[in-house]
């Protein structure tokens, strides 16, 4: 179906994507619809627009959507580094701890979820290697998906875009519970009281009041970003051929030269930390506005109930297991909903969720344990494959 916005539109594209993501971050400052996050309004919004036929669905791999593909290309490299400008590397390590463990746990209990799925779904003639390649980007994220998918052949399979489609679907719904979770009581027996230092404390909110938003701060907090991403970019590409890996190594470049530089100059950026956390948020905004524009529900109910079940298999024993050792591990809520979003989304969304959530010291470690899932996704997705089939 083709959408009433031509996906050639650019300038009328980008004012319903940069709308959405206006429309999420005025609606939490003014508490239009209470408790639900700003970035929901955001994905929620372009996804009824997405399934209305308004906008080109963004996971349609048959359309080119050149403003989708400039916001995937640009504004997640370039957000990342605007994030961290007040990274603590002490309090990193710290802080990453507990994180990490939430993450191990999740991972664990997606690999579980997955076994106890294929015992009982049936995904076709090619199940186990299906199974495989859903386990991989549930583990890390779309960039193991596609990785899993061309070591395994998958591309080539009739499932290879509709799977594409249920993990968007799904995934946009599976956000908007992770939002949700906080405020459901009847979970909170199961988390440790939330951790304080988790907070932004009263240094912070002093500097910010100290450092307000300028031209200048917003010219210079663009250009290092900027910058940053460049040389991330820049270095990736033949330092993968020197480790012999198909793994995009630039999104991790890109954090370790911020937390860097962060902690190289770190009076010379918490000055502008108001200012480039303000801009990073907004083009993560943006970006997840293009997200919940990849709702494909032809695409979804084409295919049938088998792959779409096996993920929601999946994600509920993943959340459950996570939820029932969080006692056990001292994990608070947001820690374990923050490490669920890295697990089943990625970095590019368990950091703004972290930051939307108000706790801005587990951002960095958020982002962290999602760039883990990239490294070891593919390989435990491609593992589960080779052991069903």
């Amino acid at each position: 179906m083709e959408s009433l916005i031509s996906p050639d539109s650019h300038v009328v594209l980008f004012l319903m994507i940069t709308g959405a993501a206006a429309l999420g971050i005025y609606s939490e400052y003014k508490k239009w619809f209470g408790k639900l996050s700003g970035i929901l309004v955001t994905m929620i919004s372009m996804s009824l627009l997405s399934m209305a036929g308004v906008v080109p669905v963004a996971s349609n791999p048959n359309i080119k959507v050149d403003v989708y593909d400039m916001v995937f290309s640009y504004f997640i490299p370039i957000s990342i580094p605007m994030l961290l400008f007040s990274t603590n590397i002490t309090k990193i390590i710290k802080e990453s701890g507990k994180l990490l463990v939430a993450y191990i746990i999740g991972a664990i209990g997606i690999v579980i979820g997955c076994f106890i799925a294929y015992s009982f779904i049936d995904l076709g003639e090619d199940s186990g290697n299906t199974a495989g390649v859903i386990a991989a980007t549930l583990v890390g994220g779309s960039v193991n998906f596609i990785a899993a998918a061309k070591i395994l052949n998958f591309s080539t399979n009739p499932l290879f875009t509709a799977t594409i489609a249920v993990d968007n679907f799904v995934s946009n719904l599976y956000t908007l519970f992770l939002f949700l979770t906080p405020s459901i009581i009847f979970l909170s027996r199961f988390f440790v009281k939330p951790k304080k230092e988790n907070l932004e404390d009263a240094e912070e909110k002093h500097l910010e009041e100290k450092f307000p938003i300028t031209l200048e701060r917003i010219a210079v907090s663009l250009f290092i970003a900027a910058l940053i991403a460049a040389l991330g970019s820049m270095i990736a590409p033949p330092l993968q051929n020197l480790l012999q890996t198909d793994l995009n190594l630039s999104l991790l470049l890109i954090t370790i030269f911020a937390v860097v530089a962060a902690n190289l100059f770190p009076k010379q950026l918490i000055a502008l930390e108001k200012t480039s956390f303000s801009l990073g948020m907004w083009m993560m905004y943006v970006f997840l506005a293009v997200i919940g524009a990849a709702t494909n529900i032809e695409q979804i109910l084409s295919i049938g109930p088998s792959v779409l079940l096996f993920y929601i298999t999946i994600m509920l024993f993943h959340f459950v297991f996570l939820v029932s050792l969080a006692k056990l591990f001292k994990l608070d809520v947001y820690e374990v909903v923050v490490s669920s979003a890295a697990n089943i989304m990625g970095p590019s969304v368990a950091a703004p969720m972290a930051a939307s959530m108000g706790r801005k010291k587990l951002v960095t470690p958020g982002i962290l344990v999602g760039i883990l899932g990239y490294v070891i996704g593919t390989f435990i997705g491609v593992s589960i494959a080779m052991y069903l089939s």
